[in-house]
């Protein structure tokens, strides 16, 4: 048979076989096909009931003109293609016969019913259907042969006789059933929306659903919300919800999504979200899905938006990953089973891998130092439970070959993956601490080669080490008392300053003799004050020095008899001088006091007996001084002290004399002045073995210059104009009163702005006398420096309690307080640049003695401070008492031998005896004998009740005094 002709039966369908161009179809050419497709397509032409051939892969379609009448208007197209492509409503039913004929298996259908598609309409259509294998000329299924009998006709009819038979009756019943079912499904279906509803809104993770290609907001839970910070984002377009995305390319992303209709999975997304200010963003880092959500035809109409807020976890990522990083700590993960490693950055840097080198546990353990390779983990795996625990071994760098020591520290961790072992660590270059430890071990092995000698000198070094932060600790803790004492003393200072003036301003107006003694009194006390706050403030290094250049050698010779005197004829004093000593920068009469202190102090330890020696050298540079010092040395045959007194020697107010006996600022006043002098000072004391104090002072260049003749006692005067800038009004009464009577035209302000008023008002002022301490916006530093710039011409002057810090101008004239009128008049004149007009001072009347009153109590005063002593007796005599006066516990007790006393006025800090121990002496002598005890601290001395003696806290006055003498003469023993 010509194949030209083939297939040779008639009919449509035959045509077409003859005329299709299968080249296009999955079965190829027409000559191309086997004959068992040929034999079988014939028989199924020539069958008087219609018939479908499928053959192939592909489940090509071919059938026979009484089939074409069953396919209807989807002939021709149907024939020659696919099934799927033909019945695309019945694709599910054939696809599983098709399925099991080419597996071999035979299929029967009696009235399948199926929904089709006729002339455009789908209609319910019923068959008879019949499918068996058809195989090749090999035995090979390669088709499937059908049997169609449409019997949609018959069972149309028999179902619709059905029907109306049952119709009726079922009516009711299908109507009842129906509503019933109807209700179900909507309580179900309310019942399930409500569900998904609340799922859907209170998921942990955010969702979303964007709706168009403008991305319009339609749905968003409540995660979604917070993440946006509730704002009002339902119904808009992404871009107008939030417009701060702009430029962070998510805009562009959700575009992709929604063309290309394929999803995006995001993992630590940086993203600027509004803060919920609208002024601010924050930095979020999201995982999230764009999910396309399609239609039946796969086009895409929204994007489903899922994701979590990993912003907390994902910046403890960072924050761990860049302090691994910063700290070259490599961390790995380890699977045993694979041999596979996945390693930080860090890590391959330790060992030396390239970035893009494949790590594996077999690779680590090559460049492992062939001794150290037990104790790598694949080695360790079999007997450890821990295969990576701790352990330091050698490795050779892979890129250099480098030995290098590391540590490598993990644990087992759960896999994904069921019985997969994973284990987790990290590791890290340990090198340097190798080296260091094996350096430690060659100086330990010849550290147990030396003497004992060498480790007591290990030990005297560490000594040296906790002193030196001892020290350490001790110059904070004098720094912070030292600023306290700055304080306290500066506004002691402007005390003592009113005192002062105001008593000298008494001696100006004229008092008469008993009066002059009382004044001279409370001068002298003044000074005593002022002595001990210049004490404070050489502590506190704030004291106002005048240091000068000075040769040590000829400061200790000219003190050489002041100190023969102090220490007495048992001590013997040393000087021990070196040739050619060098000169240094010092205030002298501070430099003296130090040094008499001292030697004072050293006297004290000898108790009276012993040898001083001052020894002075020069100190070549020292890396601890930094720089050449001048040495001078004190040393004492004393007692010596214990750690734990010579820890507090600089300490202020501490001191181990008896009460009464020391301020406990005398060593004090030495540390600060030495500091305040650029110096150090280094004290060595053992019990027994006496001390020595060394001071460094700094090298000084130029010449020592001659002292200065002695002053010209005559007090000068002036008539140029004065500005007086103080905030304490009493200070500026009685300055301007002191300054008015030396003849000066005195202008006043109580602060910096009313003084840069007086400047700026073009008033000539001459001096501007200013207080350093200064409240207010314009403090002293600003007046000064503003003065200069209002009034180029006025001199300036200052005076303080304290040493001002380094902001101001060094060439300013300092006045420290307390100053008297002479002192004010001369550092006034200076400023004038010479002498003008002296004025007269009026001496003062010396104290007058009291004769005894024998109208009152009989009183022994015993006060080792003359001032106070005859300050004492006078305020009794003015009582009406007799009183007389003794120096010492001592003398009264032999005054009390000699004289009949009522009363014992006493102070408890007395040079020999105590106050207590003088009453209980004489008591016991005088049964009758009362007594008052005088004290400085106060109300915190006690005594027991009926006694016949009185605490009289100091400073008192006259009432309490005169309450004290009546209280205890009214009182039985």
């Amino acid at each position: 048979m010509s194949k030209s002709v083939w297939p040779t039966c008639g009919g449509e369908a035959a045509a077409l076989v003859r005329t299709k161009d299968w080249s296009r179809t999955a079965l190829g050419p027409l000559d191309t096909w086997p004959d068992s497709l040929r034999i079988l397509l014939e028989a199924v032409l020539r069958a008087p009931v219609s018939m479908v051939l499928v053959w192939g892969d592909d489940r090509t379609l071919i059938y026979n003109d009484a089939y074409a009448r069953i396919a209807a208007d989807r002939h021709p197209q149907a024939f020659g293609g696919s099934v799927r492509d033909a019945w695309p409503e019945a694709w599910d039913f054939n696809r599983e016969v098709f399925d099991a004929c080419f597996a071999g298996e035979e299929r029967v259908f009696r009235d399948a019913h199926f929904v089709l598609a006729r002339h455009g309409v789908p209609q319910d259509t019923w068959f008879d259907l019949y499918y068996s294998p058809a195989a090749d000329e090999h035995g090979r299924i390669c088709g499937a042969l059908s049997t169609v009998i449409d019997t949609t006709a018959r069972v149309t009819a028999e179902r619709e006789r059905d029907r109306q038979e049952q119709h009726l009756k079922q009516a009711n019943a299908d109507l009842d059933a129906l509503r019933i079912r109807l209700e179900n499904l909507n309580q179900r279906l309310a019942a399930d929306m409500d569900f998904l509803n609340t799922l859907f809104r209170q998921a942990p993770s955010f969702m979303a659903v964007l709706v168009g290609p403008d991305h319009v907001y339609e749905l968003a839970n409540d995660s979604y919300l917070r993440l946006v910070q509730h704002r009002d984002v339902m119904g808009k377009p992404v871009r107008a919800a939030l417009p701060e995305l702009e430029g962070q390319g998510i805009f562009e992303l959700l575009d992709r999504v929604y063309r290309d209709g394929e999803p995006y999975h995001g993992r630590n997304v940086d993203v600027l979200l509004d803060s919920g200010d609208g002024a601010a963003t924050e930095r979020r880092i999201l995982d999230f899905v764009y999910q396309p959500l399609k239609h039946a035809d796969g086009q895409t109409y929204a994007i489903f938006v899922e994701g979590i807020d990993v912003t907390g976890h994902a910046l403890t990522e960072e924050r761990l990953r860049v302090a691994q990083e910063a700290g070259e700590i490599g961390t790995f993960e380890w699977f045993p089973n694979t041999g596979k490693m996945a390693v930080s950055d860090a890590y391959r840097r330790i060992w030396g891998f390239a970035p893009d080198t494949e790590i594996t546990a077999e690779l680590l353990v090559e460049h492992v130092h062939p001794e150290d390779r037990h104790l790598s983990g694949p080695r360790r795996l079999v007997n450890d439970d821990n295969p990576i625990g701790y352990n330091e071994y050698r490795i050779h760098r892979a890129d250099t070959g480098e030995m290098r020591w590391i540590a490598r520290r993990g644990q087992s961790m759960r896999s994904t993956v069921a019985g997969e072992r994973r284990y987790l660590g990290v590791a890290f270059d340990i090198t340097e601490r190798k080296r260091t430890e094996e350096n430690l071990r060659q100086a330990e092995a010849a550290l147990r080669e030396l003497n004992q000698s060498l480790e007591r000198k290990v030990e005297q070094e560490e000594a040296g080490r906790f002193k030196a932060e001892d020290a350490l600790r001790q110059a904070h803790k004098m720094e912070a008392v030292g600023q306290l004492a700055s304080g306290v003393a500066h506004d002691f200072n402007n005390v003592l300053q009113i005192i002062s003036s105001n008593l000298q301003l008494m001696e100006l107006d004229g008092i008469g003799p008993q009066a002059a003694g009382r004044v001279a009194s409370a001068v002298a006390a003044v000074e005593r004050g002022s002595k001990l706050s210049s004490q404070l403030l050489a502590f506190a290094r704030r004291q106002p020095l005048q240091p000068v250049v000075t040769h040590l050698g000829e400061l200790i010779g000219g003190m050489e008899s002041l100190l023969l005197r102090a220490m007495g004829d048992r001590i013997a004093v040393e000087i021990r001088q070196n040739a050619g000593l060098w000169n240094v920068r010092v205030d002298r009469n501070q430099l003296e006091n130090a040094i008499l202190n001292m030697a004072i102090n050293a006297r004290d330890a000898m108790d009276g007996s012993g040898s001083l020696t001052i020894g002075l050298a020069n100190a070549p540079h020292d890396a601890t001084l930094g720089g050449d010092h001048v040495c001078l040395s004190i040393t004492d045959s004393g007692c010596g002290m214990p750690p734990e007194i010579l820890d507090k020697i600089f300490d202020p107010f501490y001191t181990t004399k008896a009460p009464g006996k020391g301020t406990g600022l005398g060593m004090s006043m030495v540390y600060g002045f030495v500091k305040q002098s650029g110096g150090e000072i280094k004290v060595r004391s053992r019990p027994g073995e006496g001390t020595t104090i060394a001071i460094y002072l700094p090298r000084a260049a130029g010449q020592v210059l001659a002292e200065e003749a002695a002053a010209d006692t005559a007090i000068p005067g002036g008539h140029e104009t004065i500005l007086v800038v103080d905030d304490d009004p009493a200070v500026i009464a009685t300055t301007t009163e002191i300054l008015a009577g030396l003849g000066y035209r005195v202008l006043r302000a109580g602060n910096g702005q009313e003084a840069l008023a007086i400047l700026g008002s073009g008033l000539p002022v001459d001096l501007l006398f200013t207080d350093i301490s200064m409240p207010g916006a314009v403090d002293c530093a600003s007046l000064v420096r503003q003065c200069r710039t209002l009034s180029p011409r006025t001199d300036i002057m200052l005076a303080s309690g304290q040493l001002p810090d380094a902001s101001f101008d060094e060439e300013l004239e300092l006045l420290p307080k307390p100053y008297n009128r002479e002192q004010l008049a001369r550092a006034v004149r200076a400023q004038f640049g010479g002498p003008a007009d002296p004025v007269t001072a009026r001496p003062a009347h010396p104290v007058q003695a009291l004769e005894p009153n024998a109208g009152g109590q009989r009183i022994l005063v015993v006060e080792d401070d003359p001032d106070t002593r005859e300050l004492a007796c006078e305020l009794l005599a003015a009582l009406g008492h007799a009183a007389s006066g003794s120096a010492s516990a001592e003398q009264a007790l032999a005054l009390l031998k000699e004289h009949d006393i009522d009363i014992l006025f006493t102070d408890l800090n007395l040079p020999g005896l105590s106050g207590i121990e003088l009453a209980n002496r004489a008591m016991a002598s005088q049964p009758a004998l009362k007594v008052i005890l005088a004290s400085g601290d106060g109300h915190s001395t006690r005594i027991p009740l009926a006694s016949g003696m009185a605490v009289l806290p100091k400073p008192y006055d006259l009432p309490q005094l005169e309450m004290s003498i009546a209280h205890v003469a009214t009182t039985l023993h």
